[in-house]
């Protein structure tokens, strides 16, 4: 049976490849302890923090149970004051990154049924649900929070 600290330390490895447009961009700031956005100076940012907190488990009689963790991707980023930038168009920019951390790999086990399996850990670890999206026009705190499902033998 895979455990659940190998699985989520798994899926926390991927955002350390994230990154984005040019030049270059990546976290300034990671964790699995989320923190509030105030305690994470725009110096720090962007910065993104995995939360763990719903798990499903569902068994039908002599069958295999049926398990969906889910985890957040909390991202936080620093908009700044300067008119000519457009905040929501960092959130587009990272949520294209996130996206493209969590397609499944070719050397992915579950690639060639377009599944992420995380090297084999899981069924299934994909984006799922409504992602909140908070460009920071008004406070210049930009903030994303991405759903993540993923399903466990």
């Amino acid at each position: 049976m895979i455990s659940r600290e190998q699985v989520f330390v798994a899926l926390f490895a991927l955002t350390a490849d994230i990154k984005w447009d040019t030049p270059e961009r990546t976290w300034l700031e990671r964790g699995r302890r989320v923190k509030l956005f105030s305690d994470v100076p725009a110096s720090l940012q962007p910065a993104i923090f995995q939360a763990e907190h719903l798990e499903t488990s569902m068994q039908v009689t002599r069958m295999p149970y049926k398990r969906i963790w889910n985890a957040q991707w909390i991202i936080y980023h620093s908009v700044g004051t300067d008119p000519n930038t457009v905040p929501a168009s960092e959130n587009n920019l990272i949520l294209d990154a996130v996206e493209l951390a969590l397609a499944p790999k070719p050397s992915d086990p579950g690639f060639p049924d377009e599944r992420n399996t995380l090297g084999g850990l899981v069924h299934h670890c994909h984006i799922d649900g409504t992602l909140f999206k908070d460009p920071g026009d008004i406070d210049q705190q930009g903030m994303l929070v991405v759903p993540i499902r993923l399903l466990v033998p």
